[in-house]
């Protein structure tokens, strides 16, 4: 089986857009991304419930297309893995058994007070993350591809993954997580709703861990590259992941410029580079001096205006992601 998804990708289209800029250079690296919750310092052990309705076990061979339910012990099991390699959680307790009987005809979301009160007492934790429904809508489409003489089928399939955080004593969840997603399974080979159940619960509970806690991602930046002995001396230390000594350089080179053009190229280096060592705020500072010096409509101007977009980005997140690291006495 294999699966095939769409990622979102920052596109630097750097041939078609900077045509007179060629000394633009792209450096990828992994950045520290904070997730949309936020726990309390004393919340340090977690239970992961299945609180979802069994599903009948599914013939090899058949695929439903339409609507499908997940099956909750693989999506417990998936999550509580999920979060536990993350070490974010001082510990990671599962409950992957259905909460609802076999025979249950009951349509329950929301656990009650005493079954939360029990369960949390009885796996030693400080909340409880309640795994109630993944949702899955299935439709077979076929792709078109340039170097393929036939279309390829594939099945699409959307998911929807609902959590509910609680707390002891507590009527109601203290939050409810949900989010929409798709992903692409090859119809080529031997499938049926087991192998979707088991790619909806691995794919569910990656997108759920990144709401739960920070996560990592490979991001990208422009720098300016060559132009001139100086430039390229820097660039070799760039790519040494040297950022120190790149920064002398493109320092130097600022303060005996006169050229606004080369101002504008070293003041948007310095500032990659403070960013690079972890000071955002003098990263900022040398942004609007490289931006400021950047003649209108120019290649400078449009390689500083995207990352100033992405620099802005990452200033917003840095409260939340300092906050939510507090636990480890950690800034990022």
């Amino acid at each position: 089986m294999k699966i095939m998804k769409a990622y979102k990708f920052l596109v630097l289209l750097i041939g078609a857009v900077f045509v007179s800029c060629s000394s633009v250079k792209v450096i990828s690296y992994d950045e520290l991304k904070p997730a949309q919750v936020s726990f309390p310092p004393q919340v340090r052990n977690i239970a992961v419930v299945n609180n979802m309705p069994p599903v009948p076990q599914a013939r090899q061979g058949v695929v439903t297309i339409g609507d499908l339910d997940g099956d909750g012990k693989l999506s417990a099991e998936s999550l509580a893995s999920s979060l536990a390699d993350t070490r974010y959680f001082r510990q990671v307790m599962i409950c992957d058994s259905a909460l609802y009987a076999s025979d249950s005809s009951e349509v329950r979301y929301q656990l009650d007070m005493n079954t939360v009160n029990e369960l949390l007492q009885d796996l030693d934790a400080d909340m409880l993350f309640s795994l109630d429904r993944v949702f899955i809508q299935t439709k077979r489409v076929e792709l078109l591809y340039p170097d393929m003489p036939v279309a390829w089928p594939v099945l699409n399939v959307k998911m929807a993954p609902v959590l509910s955080l609680y707390i002891a004593n507590k009527e109601r969840p203290v939050q409810i997580i949900t989010k929409t997603d798709s992903l692409q399974l090859d119809l080529n080979g031997l499938l049926s709703d087991n192998d979707i159940r088991q790619a909806v619960a691995s794919a569910a509970a990656s997108m759920l861990s990144r709401q739960l806690v920070p996560y990592w991602v490979s991001t990208e930046r422009l720098y300016f590259d060559g132009g001139g002995v100086e430039m390229r001396d820097a660039g070799v230390y760039v790519r040494e992941n040297d950022w120190k000594n790149a920064l002398d350089i493109w320092q130097s080179l600022y303060d005996h410029s006169k050229s606004k053009k080369i101002k504008a190229r070293t003041a948007c280096n310095i500032a990659l580079a403070y960013e690079m060592l972890g000071n955002l705020e003098d990263a900022q500072k040398w942004l609007d001096s490289a931006e400021s010096s950047a003649s209108e409509g120019s290649d400078e101007a449009r390689v500083i205006q995207i990352y100033k977009v992405k620099l802005m980005e990452r200033l917003k997140e840095t409260p939340y992601l300092n906050m939510q690291m507090g636990r480890f006495g950690n800034k990022f």
